[in-house]
């Protein structure tokens, strides 16, 4: 199958590069659209070990998984033939770009749960992903990110993550991010990572940036941009799907360490070592 490509201007990399994260109208197609929708449905009903449910029940139900396209045939066409590859390739400044990761968000009517303020710091070097809208998303229920915040050269981890809670004290959401990087590259003095800075305190004393969201609009970011989002208090479903890129330069962080754990845990055959590029059959190389 063709892979579809398309073609940003240079001013919207810059804006890109300004502000850590952009907003592409209708960069993908309604086929596309119904591609990564069917997919959810199907992950849904079969999910795979790397699946979380981050809230259910009457606060709603707040879903994702990860790395599912190996197992749901909809995320591998949309991963490798999708504009995702071409997106993802303009904006990291190359030729080629390696899929990281597909994974997707689902939050039902009444989730109250936010996806916790935070940046994904596994991977040192360019990264970037593309997140796309499948259903209406208003500039109130959408992600959200501080402007500006992917140049702060540092490493941010929720505020849990320093300190001892119990898990009736931090939100699942929060639970899951602080697991998935786990406390492997925190030194004693406290110097590798700095807390998340209370932005829900204090919002007016940040520079938010968000967009209303159409089905096929996308927003692509630098994995360093400080981003967050709501739950739904919308009265329908809200879907993102979201594919993660880097370049042949990305290396695993030394804090990497459980995802690998993880990757085997759940039964993948990984070519990963903390501080390597990432190489291997699981992040292929797309040249768009």
């Amino acid at each position: 199958m063709d892979r579809e490509s398309t073609v940003l201007d240079s001013a919207i990399i810059d804006e890109l590069d300004a502000n850590g994260a952009i907003c592409l109208r209708k960069a993908f197609s309604e086929k596309w659209v119904d591609v990564a929708a069917e997919g959810i449905r199907k992950n849904i009903e079969q999910p795979s070990a790397l699946f979380q449910r981050m809230s259910s029940g009457d606060s709603g139900d707040f879903l994702s998984d990860m790395w599912a396209r190996r197992y749901v045939e909809e995320f591998e066409d949309f991963a490798l033939h999708s504009p995702a590859a071409s997106i993802a390739a303009q904006c990291l400044k190359t030729d080629r770009v390696r899929l990281l990761q597909d994974t997707w968000f689902f939050k039902s009517p009444g989730t109250s749960e936010r996806t916790p303020w935070h940046h994904d710091n596994v991977v040192l070097g360019p990264f970037c992903s593309v997140w796309v809208a499948l259903d209406p998303i208003p500039r109130e229920a959408t992600l959200e990110f501080v402007r500006g915040s992917h140049k702060w050269d540092q490493l941010l981890m929720p505020k849990s993550f320093f300190e001892q809670q119990t898990d009736d004290n931090v939100a699942a959401a929060e639970q899951f991010y602080v697991a998935y990087h786990g406390k492997m590259g925190l030194r004693a003095d406290g110097d590798v990572f700095s807390p998340v800075p209370d932005i829900e305190a204090d919002r007016d004393a940040y520079d938010i940036l968000a967009w209303d969201m159409e089905p096929g609009d996308c927003i692509v970011f630098h994995a360093r941009a400080l981003h967050g989002a709501p739950g739904n208090t919308l009265d329908y479903d809200t879907r993102r799907m979201v594919t993660r890129w880097v370049d042949e330069t990305a290396v695993l962080a030394p804090h990497g360490e459980p995802v690998i754990k993880q990757l085997i845990e759940a039964g993948f055959d990984v070519e990963l070592d903390v501080g390597k590029p990432i190489t291997g059959e699981m992040f292929p190389e797309v040249r768009p």
